[in-house]
C-alpha cells in the first residue's frame, strides 16, 4: 500500500520559490520566442523599510533610527 506523503503549503511555497530563483532570466529573441538565457536571477533584497518617508530623512540626517 502506498504512503501518502502529505507536506504543509508553506514548504511547498518556499521550495517553488527556492526553486525559482536558482532559475536564470528569461528573455524573448527577434521571433518573440522566450528562452532560458545565461544570467542567474538577481534576488530582492531582504531588507524592508515600513517607515515613512519623512521619518526615513529624520534619521539619515541624524544617524538615528525612529
Amino acid at each position: 500500500m502506498e504512503e501518502n506523503k502529505k507536506v504543509s503549503l508553506q514548504v511547498e511555497v518556499a521550495r517553488c520559490y527556492e526553486r525559482f530563483w536558482d532559475k536564470n532570466q528569461l528573455s524573448i529573441d527577434s521571433k518573440g520566442k522566450v528562452f532560458r538565457t545565461t544570467i542567474p536571477r538577481e534576488r530582492p533584497s531582504q531588507e524592508v523599510d515600513f517607515r515613512n518617508g519623512k521619518t526615513k530623512e529624520k534619521g539619515e540626517k541624524s544617524g538615528k533610527v525612529y
